[in-house]
Parts: C-alpha cells; structure tokens; sequence
C-alpha cells in the first residue's frame, strides 16, 4: 500500500493546486493508496479536502516534524512524499510507483527521487521581470539547474544512482524511514533537514535513486516575489547553521571582517535595494547591475539567517 504524505503550512492557494492535480492524478491510479495531509500550522485549513483525504495536525515544530508525524499515522508500507507546491500527473505518479516498486525487488535498501521543473505557466512570467530573468540565469527553475544539482543527468538511462536527494518528491519504504528514525525534529524550518536526511541514508548504506525522465512540477509561483524569495533564503540559512551546529562542519559559513561590515550595511538597506530591482532597470540591458544587486542581497540575507539566534 502506498501512503502519500504532504505536509502543509500557509500557501493555500499553492497547495489547494497540489491536492487538485493528486486527486485527479489518483483517479488513474489502480494500487492501493492513501493521502495524509498533515496540516502544520495554527490555523485550521480553510480548504475542502476531498473526502478519501486523511487529515491530521501537527502545529508544533517544523516540516521535518511534520513529515515524521504523517510517516507515524502512515498505514502503507510505502511512503511517497510531496511538498505542498508540487504538482504530480497521473503518469508520473504511475510510472514512479511502479519503478520503485521494481528497484526495490533488486535494492531492498533505497530511496527514490523524481526529477523536477517549474510548470510551465510560470515561465511566461519569468522573462518579463529582472528577478524572474535571474531565476532562470542561475537555474532556480528546475532540479539540474546552477541552483541546485547544477549537473545534466542522463536522460539516456531510466534511472541513475546518485548522492544528492531532495524532499519535495520521493518514495521511500516505511521500514527504511523508521529504521533511519525518520528528520532531525530540531529544524524549525525547511532547509537543510534535507542534508541532514541524506547524511541519515548515507550512513545506513540506503542508496538514492532518481528518475531524470519523470518530472513532477515545481509550483513556486508565489515565490516569483523578491522579497519572499529572500526571506525562505533567511529561514533556510538559519537551518544551514543549526545542521553545523549538530556536527555538519561542511557546511561551515565564515565572513571576514570587511564582508561582515558590506553584508551587514547591504542588510540596512535591504528594502530599498529591493525596491530598486522591483521598480527601475527592468529592461534586459540592465539584467548584469540588477543581477549583482540580487547577488548582494542573497549574501545578506543568507548571512543574516545563519547568524540569527
């Protein structure tokens, strides 16, 4: 039995998206299934959930609490899990089971990742604003971008083996993930709960699969904001420190005395400097002075966010 597993907080108009393309993807679906939705805020969802959509709550810790919670409620033997802005075809929920289900038969201890790209909707707004132009230099947009993995995967094979892993979208069996005691409930935010879980499945010799064929969508669309943009950076900069504190050292972030003195001027004038790259210099010709702005103000935020208490 497959149990799909997505933890929820705020965005309800992303995730109201994201429970509407699983329901229709799971109309094709002929396994056996069930869908917890653990809701991981204060606030009860406003949303309808489809009726065959279990809900729980967990309003107390971060996502990594959340999906631990959700894995604890879990009948299935395999878990599938999705962040709240991901969007999955039936072909891809199909297919991906299915390969899971037949490299388990040869790897009994393994992990397996999709690969991801934004929707394409959101590329049409991406080209009409510096920021979104930025998004798509450094490859924000998608999993084998600059951003991320900034590699090519092979297209040529069905799946590879590899030793990056990502949360938003993977399958893993229940016994693997109690086994390895599921995320570090000492992140408060997401971000790097994502390493700290892969370090886990490292260490225990679970190898991590992906398909480079079979995509599920990325739906950021709410985060084509500078500013929102900025501060998930913070949050995430903030669970990058508290992953050093617990032992990561290569994730060790050091400023000199003059970058501290830049960043933290930079940090005084965040809002006009992102005022400036929302309202002035949108054409093209000046993406090179809009994009070294951005560049400063991600420095400062991640340094802020890592040097928060």
């Amino acid at each position: 039995m497959l149990s799909i597993i997505i933890p929820t907080k705020q965005r309800e108009n992303i995730f109201y998206e994201t429970v509407i393309a699983l329901d229709q993807a799971l109309q094709f679906f002929n396994y056996d299934y069930e869908v917890i939705i653990v809701n991981n805020d204060d606030k009860s969802l406003s949303i309808a959930l489809p009726s065959d959509f279990k809900l729980i709550n967990c309003n107390t810790g971060g996502v990594a609490a959340a999906r631990n919670m959700g894995a604890k409620y879990a009948n299935g033997n395999i878990l599938l899990f999705l962040d709240n802005d991901i969007l999955i075809s039936s072909e891809s929920l199909k297919k991906g089971y299915e390969y899971f289900i037949n490299l388990s038969k040869l790897n009994d201890k393994m992990v397996l990742n999709f690969n991801w790209v934004y929707p394409q909707n959101i590329y049409d707004k991406l080209t009409q604003k510096p920021f979104g132009r930025y998004i798509l230099y450094y490859g924000f947009d998608k999993y084998e971008g600059k951003a991320w993995t900034n590699t090519t995967f092979d297209k040529n094979s069905e799946y590879i083996k590899t030793h990056m892993f990502i949360s938003c979208a993977f399958f893993i069996k229940q016994s693997i993930f109690s086994q390895i005691e599921g995320y570090n409930e000492n992140f408060k935010f997401a971000g790097y709960e994502d390493n700290d879980f892969k370090e886990k499945l490292i260490k225990n010799n679970i190898e991590i699969y992906l398909l480079p064929n079979i995509y599920v969508y990325h739906n950021e669309k709410d985060y084509l904001d500078l500013k929102k943009f900025l501060e998930r950076k913070y949050r995430s900069a903030y669970t990058r420190k508290q992953a050093v504190d617990l032992g990561d050292d290569d994730l060790l972030l050091q400023h000199s005395i003059f970058k501290k003195f830049i960043l933290t001027i930079i940090w005084s004038f965040r809002n006009f400097f992102i005022s400036f790259v929302n309202n002035f210099f949108k054409s093209k010709k000046f993406d090179f002075i809009t994009f070294k702005i951005i560049d400063a103000l991600l420095a400062a935020y991640i340094y802020k966010g890592y040097n928060s208490k």
